[in-house]
């Protein structure tokens, strides 16, 4: 489910902004309280309470659903409130950052966080997918990862499968961040009383398009709805509307006025009394570590260290849980292992895997390109400024290197293989030599970063050109040629990079 959390030194689960202090009220005594020195403890635990229910739901309730013949477990959590949870979190931080920043620059900032680690994932399960899934298991084609890359899966679900279930929420966050930056840009979001009409009109419209969407199959129309979220748009507001009561912007009242009606909402679409009353009790705490005092008073030191790291990879555990996870759980069942050691392998591959992928793609990426975006602001707001003639730049992190190369290169090969070029294995592997010198080009990468681009491509080629697909093979003649080959190619990218930025070059003149 949701994709929305975003790494805790970051924002939240979704995204919660560095430094979050629960927005500071405007009202009562509690002003004081809802102020911190650092990132609250609150939203950690919130984070990381609700990523773990999605690890237990799927666990627990999914995996089984799906794959009975990994036998029953000793208890089943059939609730989905986690993915709820984190999307009612999203809409609180959405209002706590536009608040705070230019709405444009926020806006960018979660395409950077949310986009690359997405990507990084889908390639990631898809691949493992199609080289580790058991006989009779299925596993997705290369259309079937380029439609998950695209997003494309609640548009045609009957065309598209998901490479992985908790993708759904990706879309649906998209669409929510979306419409509050056009909000915001109209300037009626600073004003409590307008911000409420909104939050008001956005749930009229979902009741009024809930029986099109149920008791009418006009194709066209549930592919918008779907594809846009319009059925979770209720939970945005929940999160927003804690957030405009926290600072003072509506009454309580009217605040319980929005929650109720989302949660009749909620009710209205899953007509399931539990589900919305375990939604309720989850949006109680989103209000307690919204307006109360930080959460650090009740847990030990070393249990803060652990809650604020399972907060800063939960997007990453989030995105690469499921379809793996279950994998696990394949292996560990073939080996005899029991069905609690199954499901806590199920939750230790989320967040290993996540921890992974938030250190090697989500956190450099979103640094790289906050950079960029930050450059090129600073560089309009220096116009008619003398600046000099040579820019010097800081060398890109190797790990950013290695990830764009690992993504780019895997569509380089998925292009080639859908057009047929993969046969041709000598051009297939002209074309990766081509890549590693661009990406190295491209970038400010330094030597080392060379070395992870060559390997990342002769793992490709291997993997993927060479026969048998999936099964990397070494001929050490054949294979130290091509990883020399792939080396020198991406050496001469970050030769070519570093004469280009030479006083007159061509990338330096295009700097003044």
């Amino acid at each position: 489910m949701p994709a929305d959390h975003l790494p805790a030194h970051h924002v939240s689960a979704d995204h919660v902004p560095d430094g979050d202090t629960s927005a500071g009220r405007t009202h009562g005594p509690r002003r004081t309280a809802a102020r911190s020195s650092g990132r609250r403890l609150s939203w950690d635990v919130v984070r990381v309470a609700a990523v773990l229910l999605v690890m237990l739901f799927h666990g627990t309730s999914l995996a089984v659903a799906w794959h009975p013949e990994l036998g029953q477990r000793p208890f089943t959590w059939g609730w989905p409130v986690g993915a709820s949870t984190l999307l009612v979190v999203s809409g609180y931080f959405a209002a706590v950052a536009v608040a705070r920043q230019d709405a444009w620059r926020w806006w960018l900032g979660r395409l950077f966080r949310l986009l690359p680690a997405f990507w990084a994932a889908v390639l990631v399960t898809g691949y493992l997918q199609r080289t580790l899934a058991r006989d009779g298991w299925w596993a997705p084609t290369w259309s079937d990862i380029g439609a998950n890359l695209l997003m494309l899966w609640q548009w045609k679900p009957q065309t598209y499968p998901f490479v992985d279930l908790s993708y759904w929420t990706l879309p649906v966050q998209l669409a929510a961040f979306t419409a509050v930056l056009v909000v915001v840009r109209v300037r009626s979001w600073r004003r409590g009383p307008r911000a409420a009409v909104w939050l008001w009109s956005v749930l009229a419209a979902e009741l009024a398009l809930w029986p099109i969407r149920t008791y009418t199959a006009w194709e066209p129309f549930r592919m918008v709805h779907d594809g846009l979220g319009w059925h979770r748009a209720h939970l945005f507001v929940v999160g927003v509307a804690v957030f405009l009561v926290a600072t003072g912007r509506i009454g309580r009242v009217h605040g319980a006025a929005l929650t109720a009606a989302g949660l009749f909402e909620q009710w209205l679409q899953l007509r399931g009394v539990v589900m919305t009353v375990l939604i309720l009790l989850a949006v109680m705490g989103v209000h307690v570590a919204a307006w109360g005092p930080d959460w650090d008073r009740v847990l030990p030191k070393s249990g803060q260290r652990a809650v604020r790291w399972l907060a800063g990879i939960s997007y990453g555990a989030y995105l690469a849980h499921f379809s793996l996870g279950i994998l696990a759980m394949r292996y560990l069942y073939e080996a005899g292992a029991g069905p609690v050691v199954q499901v806590l392998g199920f939750i230790a591959t989320g967040i290993v895997v996540g921890w992974v992928l938030t250190v090697v793609v989500e956190r450099p990426a979103y640094r790289a390109l906050c950079r960029r975006r930050d450059r090129r602001r600073d560089g309009r707001r220096a116009v008619g400024v003398v600046r000099a003639t040579r820019v010097v730049r800081t060398p890109a992190s190797t790990g950013a290197v290695i990830a764009v190369a690992f993504f780019g290169g895997v569509l380089v090969v998925a292009v080639m293989d859908v057009s047929g070029a993969a046969r041709h294995t000598a051009w297939a592997f002209l074309a990766l030599c081509v890549f590693a010198s661009v990406v190295t080009y491209r970038a400010p990468a330094r030597a080392v970063a060379a070395v992870g681009v060559a390997v990342v491509c002769w793992l490709l080629y291997s993997g993927f050109v060479v026969p048998e697909v999936g099964h990397l093979g070494w001929d050490p003649a054949a294979d130290t040629r091509r990883l020399g080959l792939l080396l020198a190619a991406a050496l001469l990218g970050i030769g070519a990079h570093t004469l280009a930025r030479r006083p007159g070059g061509p990338l330096a003149r295009g700097a003044e």
